[in-house]
């Protein structure tokens, strides 16, 4: 929109106007005023008298008052036809279904885990309620029992938090595996690589939306960062703490050990775990000194020998 200026033909023509002069439609600015409610016609003498400098600023806020207040209701319109769009539409072949609605996002879920036949993958990085805990594990449990994989990540915080420790518990008895990450990462949940729920990242974040994705391959991509996650967190049992006391190995170190044996270079590992190849390093310095070696053959040694079986048993 142009600014609110004039032009110096106007602004002289407006001071004569304000002094009591009457002009006539051939006035240079003229135009200009009257568009700006500065300039009124005075029809007994078919000429123009400056306007209520008042009335006329008054006028004129209302009119942009007006206009913003029409713009807004666009604004709001505009998202709730986007709203509307993004709920219809479908997968329409290509792998992809847009769940606008929280029911929906529930359904869909219910349904992809109704259908399970080999494992379940899910990834919870908010706090889950106390009831709604209370009312999957049972159904959780009944998963297992029909053989079932079930592989659960929660954030680190959830150790400290009753509801979470008594989940993991119950459910690792009947043989989940559940970890945990100190450090952020993707909602998701993937149901014998056939299907996923994953997260709706556009816009502000938002619970209540999602998406159902079926396409093979961003299935496996969604796996392959699932698995990613996986390796870079902490098996839990339920308890507070990560590892018993007389524990050598964390769960990262025994992933780098196993790699090691393998035939692994540390970069490639780095990069298989998702950390830093400072991370590695520091890693296997903490092993150096718990195990009290000074070289990565010594440690493999070590790793290999019966003084370490049950570290190994952790997997």
């Amino acid at each position: 929109m142009p600014p609110f200026d004039i032009s110096e033909e106007a602004r002289a023509l407006l001071h004569r106007l304000v002094q009591g002069d009457q002009v006539e439609d051939s006035e240079p600015g003229r135009a200009e005023l009257v568009a700006l409610g500065l300039a009124v016609h005075n029809p007994q003498y078919d000429r123009w008298s400056a306007a209520d400098m008042w009335h006329a600023e008054q006028t004129a806020l209302a009119e942009e008052r007006a206009a913003i207040a029409h713009h807004l209701r666009r604004m709001d319109q505009l998202s709730e036809l986007h709203r509307e769009l993004r709920s219809a539409e479908s997968s329409r072949g290509d792998g992809i279904e847009f769940l606008g609605r929280n029911e929906l996002v529930t359904a869909a879920i219910m349904q992809a885990v109704d259908s399970a036949s080999i494992e379940i993958c899910t990834a919870h990085p908010r706090n889950r309620k106390p009831e709604t805990l209370r009312a999957v594990v049972t159904s959780e449990i009944r998963l297992l029992q029909r053989g079932i994989a079930l592989r659960t990540i929660y954030p680190d915080t959830a150790r400290n938090r009753p509801a979470e420790q008594e989940w993991a518990a119950e459910v690792s008895k009947h043989g989940a595996a559940v970890r945990t990450l100190a450090t952020d990462f993707e909602r998701m949940i993937l149901v014998d690589s056939k299907v996923a729920i994953i997260s709706d990242h556009r816009g502000v974040p938002s619970a209540n939306t999602a998406f159902k994705a079926t396409h093979p391959g961003l299935l496996a991509f969604l796996r392959h960062i699932y698995d990613q996650q996986w390796e870079r967190a902490e098996p839990w049992a339920g308890g507070r703490f990560l590892r018993k006391a007389e524990t050598v190995t964390t769960g990262r170190s025994r992933r780098i050990l196993n790699k090691l044996r393998e035939g692994r270079t540390l970069k490639q590992i780095a990069g298989e775990l998702g950390v830093s190849l400072r991370t590695v390093n520091s890693d296997l310095n903490k092993l150096y000194e718990a195990v009290g070696v000074n070289s990565q053959f010594a440690l493999g040694v070590w790793w290999s020998s019966e003084a370490a079986a049950d570290e190994r048993k952790l997997g």
